[in-house]
């Protein structure tokens, strides 16, 4: 008979028994496949999830120039195209993660008495709805039906354009062969390109764009800067791990290539690679950390797996030492089958560690995203291997070198003096683990802290256990109770039950840590979700200024569960400060603001918006009843108004030269048509100059186009002095009419204000108010304005909704009445516009902006983020832990069920011969379920309070949701979460080992004794 028929013929009579260890061996081996795989694809997906999450242009590729006649933008498209073609081929790695590219040209112009852009986009017409044909003639343009309505354009008359420089350049007539409405003005297809931006701005009216089908139509006036490009859409499905630092170098080189054409190659891809980078970092060197435990619970659990093994076959062993076996031959009978079955596990342990690696892939990582097939996967399955076949050679190392007596032996072999050396190694490593975590958290040997200390808390409670059962086998002696008598003399008598305990601990542990963190992570990402975004859906737009932004906001959704909102940045002692405008009056409907009811945001949004005088809005026109009494005699004063346009600087319009008794002047307000504000009258020097004077005046009433105006002359305080110069004196009078007197000789004009705002504007702070005193009631800071602007504070709170811990939210429309006393909002380009929904917000907001000339540049939500953060890198680092956590059960589970089988014949025999002696078979049943619930229950009970202890001292320290941002406080609310699973699931994992235990050894019937078998 062969060794391996020998081999063979044990495994199949020990079935069971082989099967459990052929299953340790699969998920010894799973554990160790389960790291690296599941590393490569976690890296994998956060570069997928990376690139799909930035916009089109930052990850796209663009090739051009800008110029005028001169220059390379002036070139043709397909020349261009063909210079970079000759370049992308010889690098067919960018080239072929390049999508079709788009070409595009445009020019600024001017047309319809505002400016806009001449533009050529490849397909255009493709991704426009034209009301007529599409422009494929040369002198053939299509015209936005918005610009068409207002400026009365229709499709077959000839439109003036004027190309070039406003002192140069020249007109040039195209004929409108229809007009445009843009499908989806927010596709990517449009790029950052504003082509959509009628409205004013700082330089005066904007009209949408002019499409043109041919080139040379853009090439007209050599003076004229035409912008020319090719922009290529990365095609981010293709780019995978091994293409990242390649893609960096060709980029460099296919911009060295084109320099000499002088042709410009911009992209942001490599910002973007960089910032995916960080989490790719932050899992390579989680997945260390993660698999050190595993793989050494795994090497553990094959240590005990041989070593139970070996010493149940030490009576077999020494029969084969009697008959003559040498030393060699009785080791490969020993471990023959163990080293078989191990091996054999190998492939098997592949496999499901692909398939779990492979699930993970399709249910939580990026799409697209699968297991790969590479030599780290094999290195670490051949190194479970290696370490299984080591863990045999040590584990019997000892049985194999024990004499023929001593394997003879029914008493269980003692633990020696190395255990004992083997634990305080555990304990000291525990301690520099600990130390370290003291010092820092997320230092490597501080994140092992937690299994270290499971494994020092498991050998505890192993030594614990066995002096318990001895002392309780000296009571149930004395009592002569039989059930404590037989579960005591199991415990105290069996070794490898305090290894049990060990590896039931740990692994427990590790699954409570994992799970606990897997929650209080959970919670962070949507509490950082809604922090971040501020309400269920956001919008960063492009708009003209903030009351063109209002006025969209109003026109897209009507039921008010939408609001505009304005931000803009400033410093204070060196910090950033945010500032953020929105509108009061919707923000408890909109704002997701954690830990604020609505209720209570509702209460905010009162105070930020306290009850004032609604501002005079003027027509067309605007008409003053002025009393004067006496006129000095020099210098010529007029009458005059201070108009706010919105959107544009405050202008000053002449309504008269003074004169005495009661007259009415009038002005006419050309480009106001019920959205201008009178901000106050003006009395001064009609020729200028800085002679001293000195008047009264009484303004009886005011008008517009729709009728007279609600003054409030009798109000005390509507109407107050803008202060003067030195030397100057303005002093305002309430009444019937408003009593203006004004003396001195400051030659600038002395200005009464209409008081629509508070003096103050109404704040909420979070953080210290940006002045000397942190806790001020009142500061100044520039908001939206150039000048410094006084703030009250209404209320402060810890952090502000999409703003931070460092922020100032107020009243919009106040904040914007404010600014446009003294400025221009259209030419503050500090200011960023968002367009904040609420859960009643229109699904279809986006488009609904984009019909009133608002262009959606981004879109975010609090589900898109919380989803995006869940597959960061700490996340997928937690599914890691998850997934070893699981592996773990599953490896201390098989170590029950091997418990059980290793002595089961000697177990079997024992309890039918005291069934034999009288002892009822209920009794057995009850010490058995005693000794197991010793067993299993005190290590559950340790490793689940190690496991969270662990989580709770060691979370705040480590990243969660971001790379790089330590969780800081946080809370653990209990809740239907993965804690609670787990250990749903592992004390059902436990209790059906028990329930098997039971009905394997209720085969302990008396006919056992037949044979006398053992």
């Amino acid at each position: 008979m062969t060794a391996w028929t020998v081999m063979l013929r044990g495994i199949r009579y020990r079935g069971g028994r082989s099967f459990v260890v052929f299953l340790l061996a699969v998920m010894a081996t799973t554990a160790a496949v389960l790291v690296p795989a599941y590393s490569r694809a976690a890296q994998q997906s956060v570069l997928t999830d990376g690139l799909a999450a930035a916009s089109t242009d930052a990850t796209g590729l663009t090739v051009g120039a800008t110029g005028t006649k001169e220059s390379a933008a002036y070139m043709d498209l397909a020349e261009i195209r063909l210079a970079v073609n000759a370049a992308l081929d010889k690098d067919g790695r960018l080239n072929e993660r390049l999508d079709r590219p788009v070409a595009a040209m445009d020019t600024e112009v001017t047309y319809a008495e505002a400016g806009g852009k001449l533009a050529f986009r490849q397909d255009v017409c493709r991704q426009l709805e034209i009301d007529g044909a599409c422009p494929d003639n040369p002198g053939e343009v299509v015209v936005s039906r918005r610009t068409a309505d207002a400026h009365h354009l229709k499709p077959g008359e000839f439109v003036t354009v004027h190309l070039g420089p406003v002192t140069g350049g020249k007109d040039k007539s195209f004929k409108i062969s229809g007009l445009y409405s843009p499908k989806a003005p927010n596709s990517p297809y449009w790029g950052r390109t504003a082509y959509f931006s009628a409205g004013a701005d700082s330089e005066g009216e904007r009209a949408d764009a002019l499409f043109s089908l041919t080139e040379d139509d853009l090439r007209a006036e050599p003076t004229a800067t035409l912008a020319t490009r090719l922009e290529y859409p990365l095609r981010s499905d293709r780019v995978h791990l091994d293409d990242v630092a390649g893609l960096r170098v060709d980029l460099q080189a296919l911009a060295d290539n084109l320099r000499g054409r002088e042709l410009e190659v911009t992209s942001a891809l490599p910002s973007v690679l960089r910032d995916i980078d960080l989490d790719q970092g932050a899992i390579a060197r989680t997945a260390p950390v993660i698999a050190v435990p595993t793989l050494l619970l795994c090497w553990f659990v094959l240590f005990l797996l041989v070593a139970s093994l070996t010493e149940e076959r030490g009576p077999e062993i020494a029969l084969a030492k009697l008959r003559g076996y040498p030393a060699g031959r009785a080791a490969r009978f020993g471990l023959g089958e163990i080293l078989l079955l191990t091996a054999a596990a190998v492939p098997v342990g592949l496999g499901a560690g692909f398939g779990l690696v492979e699930l993970a892939a399709r249910t939580l990582l990026a799409p697209g995203v699968h297991a790969e097939v590479r030599w780290p996967v094999f290195a670490a399955a051949g190194i479970a291997l290696v370490a299984g076949v080591v863990a045999a050679l040590l584990a019997a190392r000892r049985t194999l070198a024990r004499p023929v007596l001593g394997l003879l032996r029914r008493v269980p072999v003692r633990g020696g003096w190395r255990a004992g050396a083997a634990e305080g190694v555990v304990v000291a490593l525990a301690a520099a683990s600990l130390v370290a975590a003291a010092g820092d958290r997320a230092a490597p040997l501080a994140l092992l802290a937690p299994p270290l200390l499971a494994l020092v808390l498991g050998i505890a409670s192993a030594r614990l256990l066995g002096l318990w059962s001895a002392a309780r086998l000296r009571l149930a002696r004395r009592s002569g109770r039989i059930v404590p008598l037989l579960s005591a003399a199991q415990l105290s008598r069996r070794p490898g039950g305090q290894r049990l305990v060990v590896v039931v601990t740990v692994a427990v542990a590790l699954l409570a840590f994992a799970a606990t963190a897997w929650d209080v992570a959970a919670r962070a990402r949507g509490d950082v979700a809604e922090d971040a975004v501020g309400a269920e859906r956001v919008y960063t737009v492009n708009a003209a200024h903030p009351g063109a932004l209002e006025a969209a906001v109003a026109a897209a959704d009507p039921s008010k569960h939408s609001m505009a909102v304005v931000r803009a940045s400033q410093r204070f002692d060196n910090s950033p400060v945010e500032l953020l405008g929105v509108q009061a009056d919707r923000l408890a409907d909109v704002a997701a603001w954690r830990g604020h009811a609505r209720e209570q945001v509702g209460g905010i949004a009162a105070r930020l918006h306290p009850a004032a005088a609604e501002p005079l809005t003027l027509g067309k026109d605007l008409s003053a009843e002025v009393t004067v009494d006496a006129l000095p005699a020099r210098p010529a004063l007029r009458l005059a108004a201070v108009v706010a346009d919105p959107g544009r600087p405050p202008r000053t319009v002449t309504l008269g030269a003074l004169a005495k008794g009661t007259r009415t002047y009038h002005a006419a307000l050309p480009g106001c048509a019920g959205d201008c504000r009178l901000i106050g009258l003006a009395v001064g020097r009609a020729a200028g100059g800085s002679d001293p004077y000195a008047v009264t005046v009484a303004v009886r009433s005011l008008a517009t186009g729709a009728g007279p105006l609600d003054a409030g002359f009798d109000v005390a305080g509507r109407w107050q002095a803008r202060p003067a110069a030195a030397g100057a004196t303005v002093a305002v009078r309430a009444g019937a009419a408003l009593g203006v007197d004004v003396s001195g000789a400051d030659p600038a004009d002395a200005v009464v204000e209409h008081v629509d705002t508070p003096d103050a504007l109404p704040a909420v702070l979070a953080g210290g108010a940006p002045t000397d005193d942190a806790r001020a009631v009142a500061f100044k800071l520039p908001g939206f304005s150039d000048q410094p602007q006084p703030f009250t504070v209404a209320a402060r709170t810890d952090s502000l909704p999409r703003a931070g811990r460092r922020a100032v939210m107020f009243d919009l429309d106040y904040a914007t009445r404010m600014a446009e006393r003294g400025s221009s909002l259209a030419d503050n380009g500090s200011l960023r516009y968002e367009v904040w929904a609420g859960a009643g917000a229109p699904a279809d907001l986006a488009a609904r902006l984009g019909t009133q000339g608002i262009q959606v540049l981004q879109t975010e939500s609090i589900a898109g983020v919380t989803d995006r953060l869940a597959r960061r890198a700490p996340a997928l680092g937690l599914w890691l832990y998850l997934l070893a956590g699981g592996a773990a059960i599953l490896l201390a589970l098989g170590v029950v069920l091997l418990s059980a089988y290793v002595g089961v014949r000697a177990r079997l025999y024992e309890m039918a011969a005291l069934r034999v002696a009288g002892v009822r078979a209920g009794q057995l049943r009850r010490a058995v379920l005693r000794e197991y619930r010793a067993l299993l229950g005190l290590p559950l009970l340790v490793g689940l309070a190690a496991g969270i202890a662990g989580a709770l001292v060691m979370l705040p320290g480590i990243p969660l949701v971001t790379v790089g941002e330590p969780a800081g406080s946080f809370s653990y609310e209990p809740a239907l979460g993965a804690l609670p699973v787990a250990v749903v699931l592992t004390v059902l994992g436990l209790s059906l080992t028990v329930l098997f235990v039971l009905r394997l050894l209720s085969r302990a019937t008396p006919l056992r004794l037949r044979d006398g078998a053992q």
